[in-house]
């Protein structure tokens, strides 16, 4: 360019103007970089969930397939020389009358309920194993 003013003047726009070029090449870098690092990041959080969600559909199998299996499971007492076989259900549901009949509250033996607590324990245990 001429060194006249109007030259000058137009060259230091022009520097300007590169000036203002190369910062906002910097500022849209960062921003794609940055951008990047949140697909990066999506990407993973996706993929994670996807990963939760097939291990907890496999647990939800196993959860369901133990639970029938454990319903056709049937503990075994032995009363006078004779054996009961019971399964879980019937298990909960001695262990509802027996606390109506010995819960504290309801006037019983707190002592007796207690016992009757660690026995069908012991056979939801056995039902379990």
């Amino acid at each position: 360019m001429s060194d006249s003013p109007t030259g000058q003047l137009l060259q230091r726009e022009l520097d300007e103007a590169h000036k203002t070029i190369r910062s906002l090449l910097r500022q849209l870098n960062k921003e794609q970089q940055r951008h990047a690092e949140i697909v990066r990041a999506y990407n993973l959080t996706v993929g994670n969930l996807m990963e939760m969600s097939r291990r907890n559909a496999e647990l939800e199998r196993e959860r369901d397939r133990l639970r029938a299996q454990l319903m056709h499971q049937r503990p075994s007492i032995m009363v006078n020389d004779g054996v009961f076989d019971l399964t879980l259900p019937e298990i909960g549901a001695i262990r509802r009358a027996m606390a109506r009949l010995h819960h504290p509250d309801t006037g019983g033996n707190s002592e007796r309920l207690r016992v009757w607590n660690v026995t069908l324990d012991e056979l939801e245990r056995a039902s379990l194993e």
